[in-house]
C-alpha cells in the first residue's frame, strides 16, 4: 500500500479533537436525481469509507471531514454497513484502523467522480453532491486542482442538521503539557553542492497541446535548478505545473536513487522540468521517472548529456528500471523519428524485436540500441564522454556503418558478409547493443521472427483500443453520436493495423478488440438513428441504448483484464 500524504496547514497548535458522529437519517441530496447508476454509487461510498479510515491527528477539522465523509457514503449506499459501524467506533473514541487498503487509489477515483459531478451536465443535484465532496476533500487533499473550486460560503447550509459545526468536534479541556526536556543542538550535515544547474534529454511522452488534446511525440525535457525558500530535499516539479499521486511516486523514486550516493542531499533546491512548453499529461503515469532520474543526477555530478539521447524506461523505488506501461505507443513515436542513441530497459526487448516482424529493421540503424539494467549504466551511457572503452569503439563502427547504409536496403545490407562480420565484432564488444543483435537476425532466415510474440500483440491491441476509454466512462446521456461512431472508427482502424502480423494462436485477441470497435459503433449509430419511446427510452435495432452502453462497459473491462498479465496495467473496480 502506497502511502497517503495528508497535508495539513496550521498556524497554531489546536485544541485536542473529539469525533462528533453524523445525523443519518435526514436528507443530504436527492439520491433518485443524482447522475450515478447503484453500481457507481455503491462504488463511490466504498472510497469514502476508505478515506474515512485514514490516520488522523487529534484535529478537528480533519474529523468534521471525516463526519462528512461517513454521511455521503451512507446515503449513497443505505447497505453500507462498514460506514456506520465506522462511524460509531470513531465516536466510542477508538481508532480508524485502516489496515491494508489503498488510500491513494480511493482518493484518485474520488477526485475522478467530482470533476465530473461538478460539470454542468451532472444537473443541480450532481453538482450539489460534488460541492459536498469537495467540502471534505479540499481538507484532506489540499494540493489537488479541484481543491481551488471550494465553496466556502455556501457549506454551512449543504451540512445544516447533518454535521455539526466545527465548535462541537473540538475539546476544550486543556491538556497536560509535558515537561520540557532540553534538546541537543544537531550535528552539523554536509550536503553536496548542485554542479550543473541546467540540461536536457529527450523521451517519449501524451503531452497537452493548445486544445487540451493528448498528443504523443519526442518530447524535449529541460531542467533548470532554482533556489526555493522551504527547506525540502533535493527534487523535481513540472512548468506548465503538473501535480498528481502518480507524479508523486515518480519523485520518490527519483529521489531513493540519488539517496543511495548523496545521503544527505542538498536542500532548498528544486529543478524545474520543462515539457517542451506543454503540460505532462496523466496518461504518462510515472514513466517520467527515468529521464528525471538521468537529469538530477546530472545536475548532482556536473555530467553533460547527450544531445542524440533518448531514454525509455520507468524507474522502481528500489532503482530497478522497467517499461513504462505505454511502451508500444512510445515505440510507434521513435518509429517515426529520425534516430539517435536509444536506451532502454531490459523488459523492452520483446517490443523492439517485433520491429523485424513488422518489418521495420530500419529502426535498428536510425537508433542505436543499448539495454540497460541500471541507472548507473544508464547515466554512464547517456552522459558525454561516458562510454566504456569498449562501446566506444564499437559505436563508432556502428556510425560507420549507418553512413554505408545510406540508400541502401536494409535487408540486404544484412546478409552482406561483410557487415554480418563488423555487426558480430560489435556483439562480441558490446553484448547489450540490441541494434546489432537485431539486424544480425535480420539477415538470418532461419531466426527472423514473421509474426509478433503474445505479450506483444496484447499491447498493441491494448493501445489501440484505449480510444474506447472515453466511451465507457462518459455517462451514456453525455455522449454524442458524431464522437461516437468516429472513436469507434479509430479503435477499428489501429486494432486492424497490425492484425496481419498477429500469429494464429493470438487471434482470439484481436477478435475481441474488433467486437468491441463494432459494438462502440453501434451505440454511436444508436445515437444517431435511434428512436424513443413514450417514455423518453432510446431503442436501436429493438435493444435500448443502454444496453449497449452497458455491454461495452462490462466487455471492455473483461477484455482489459484478459490483457492485463502482458499489459502489466493496474486496474480499478468497474
Amino acid at each position: 500500500m502506497r502511502p497517503l500524504f495528508l497535508v495539513l496547514f496550521l498556524a497554531l497548535p489546536l485544541p485536542a479533537a473529539v469525533f462528533v458522529a453524523p445525523e443519518d437519517t435526514k436528507a443530504l441530496f436527492q439520491r433518485d436525481q443524482l447522475p450515478l447508476d447503484t453500481d457507481n454509487m455503491r462504488a463511490l461510498s466504498s472510497h469514502l469509507t476508505d478515506l474515512a479510515r485514514r490516520e488522523v491527528d487529534d484535529n478537528a477539522p480533519q474529523f468534521r471531514a471525516t463526519a462528512q465523509l461517513l454521511a455521503i457514503a451512507i446515503r449513497l449506499d443505505p447497505a453500507n454497513r462498514p460506514a456506520r459501524d465506522l462511524s460509531r467506533r470513531l465516536a466510542d473514541g477508538e481508532p480508524a484502523e485502516a489496515g491494508d487498503i489503498d488510500l491513494n487509489r480511493s482518493l484518485g477515483r474520488t477526485w475522478y467522480m467530482v470533476d465530473w459531478l461538478l460539470e454542468p451536465e451532472a444537473g443541480a443535484q450532481g453538482q450539489l453532491l460534488g460541492h459536498q465532496l469537495l467540502d471534505a476533500l479540499h481538507l484532506i487533499d489540499p494540493r489537488h486542482p479541484t481543491s481551488k473550486r471550494y465553496d466556502a460560503g455556501g457549506e454551512k447550509t449543504r451540512w445544516s442538521g447533518i454535521v455539526e459545526s466545527l465548535v462541537r468536534f473540538r475539546d476544550d479541556s486543556p491538556p497536560v503539557p509535558d515537561p520540557p526536556e532540553p534538546k541537543p543542538p544537531p550535528p552539523p550535515v554536509k550536503r553536496p553542492p548542485i554542479l550543473l544547474r541546467k540540461a536536457s534529454t529527450q523521451t517519449p511522452l501524451y503531452l497537452y497541446d493548445k486544445d487540451l488534446r493528448q498528443r504523443l511525440r519526442i518530447a524535449k525535457v529541460s531542467m533548470e535548478v532554482i533556489r526555493r525558500d522551504d527547506p525540502v530535499p533535493f527534487t523535481f516539479a513540472f512548468t506548465p505545473k503538473f501535480e498528481s499521486p502518480l507524479v508523486d511516486s515518480a519523485r520518490k523514486s527519483v529521489r531513493s536513487s540519488l539517496e543511495r550516493t548523496w545521503p544527505n542531499l542538498p536542500i532548498r533546491s528544486v529543478a524545474i522540468l520543462n515539457t517542451s512548453g506543454e503540460r505532462y499529461a496523466s496518461r504518462n503515469d510515472t514513466a517520467i521517472s527515468g529521464p528525471a532520474s538521468l537529469l538530477l543526477h546530472a545536475a548532482m555530478t556536473g555530467r553533460e548529456l547527450r544531445q542524440d539521447l533518448v531514454f525509455v524506461g520507468d524507474l522502481g523505488i528500489d532503482g530497478s528500471l522497467s517499461r513504462p506501461r505505454q511502451s508500444w505507443d512510445y515505440l510507434r513515436a521513435l518509429r517515426l523519428a529520425d534516430g539517435g542513441r536509444l536506451l532502454v530497459p531490459p523488459d523492452l526487448q520483446p517490443e523492439l524485436r517485433a520491429m523485424i516482424a513488422l518489418e521495420d529493421p530500419g529502426f535498428f540503424l536510425r537508433w542505436e540500441v543499448l539495454v540497460v539494467s541500471s541507472l548507473d549504466v544508464a547515466f554512464s551511457l547517456a552522459s558525454v564522454g561516458g562510454d566504456p572503452e569498449g562501446l566506444a569503439a564499437t559505436s563508432q563502427l556502428f556510425t560507420e556503418l549507418r553512413e554505408i547504409s545510406k540508400g541502401k536496403d536494409v535487408g540486404q545490407l544484412c546478409v552482406n558478409k561483410h557487415v554480418r562480420q563488423r555487426l558480430s565484432n560489435i556483439k562480441s564488444k558490446a553484448p547489450f547493443h540490441f541494434s546489432a543483435s537485431m539486424l544480425l537476425i535480420q539477415g538470418d532466415a532461419g531466426e527472423r521472427p514473421t509474426r509478433t510474440d503474445r505479450e506483444v500483440t496484447a499491447r498493441i491491441l491494448r493501445s489501440a483500443v484505449e480510444p474506447l476509454t472515453f466511451l465507457t466512462r462518459t455517462p451514456l446521456a453525455s455522449l454524442g453520436a458524431t464522437r461516437s461512431m468516429a472513436t469507434a472508427d479509430a479503435a477499428r482502424i489501429e486494432v486492424d493495423r497490425f492484425s496481419k502480423y498477429f500469429a494464429p494462436k493470438d487471434l482470439d485477441l484481436h477478435r475481441e478488440a474488433v467486437e468491441l470497435a463494432h459494438l462502440a459503433d453501434s451505440l454511436g449509430r444508436g445515437k444517431r438513428d435511434g428512436t424513443s419511446d413514450s417514455k423518453g427510452n432510446i431503442y436501436y435495432r429493438k435493444l435500448p441504448l443502454t444496453t449497449y452502453h452497458e455491454q461495452l462497459q462490462t466487455r471492455f473491462s473483461a477484455y482489459l483484464k484478459k490483457l492485463a498479465p502482458f499489459t502489466g496495467e493496474s486496474l480499478p473496480e468497474p
